[in-house]
């Protein structure tokens, strides 16, 4: 079951187009072209669930991160969500879903554009604090 964002930006230009798009490629999110994502792709199997902790969420924080630091105008956007997530590493469940995971054991996809590097990709995910001291 899809999750679909869709957006609408003013004042941005083809390289931030492309930024964008290989961002979300490398969660595995499918371009359906100009500025509308589905995730997962469509004709994904390997996947029992969406993977909200480390595909859906992160990708919509990056973008909010994009939107606030470039001060681009965000005109209008749309999330639509038919989802089911979950995670239980119980045997009866035969180890169903993820649980949050550091960048370098989440899975990234090769985007169809390489504007936005794997490496940078991990190291604002490594980067993201927690306000509070544990």
């Amino acid at each position: 079951m899809p999750v679909v964002f869709t957006f609408d930006l003013t004042d941005y230009g083809t390289s931030d187009h492309a930024q964008i798009k290989s961002f979300f490629e490398r969660f595995g999110w499918q371009s359906l072209g100009g500025t509308a994502y589905r995730y997962p792709q469509l004709g994904t199997t390997d996947q029992p669930v969406e993977d909200w902790f480390n595909h859906v969420i992160p990708a919509l924080m990056l973008f909010r991160a994009y939107v606030l630091k470039t001060g681009r105008t965000l005109r209008s956007h749309t999330l639509d969500a038919h989802s089911s997530t979950g995670f239980d590493p119980s045997e009866a469940n035969e180890a169903f879903g993820s649980p949050p995971l550091d960048s370098n054991e989440m899975r990234l996809y090769e985007p169809n554009t390489l504007q936005f590097g794997r490496r940078k990709l991990r190291d604002w995910l490594d980067a993201i604090p927690y306000p509070y001291a544990p």
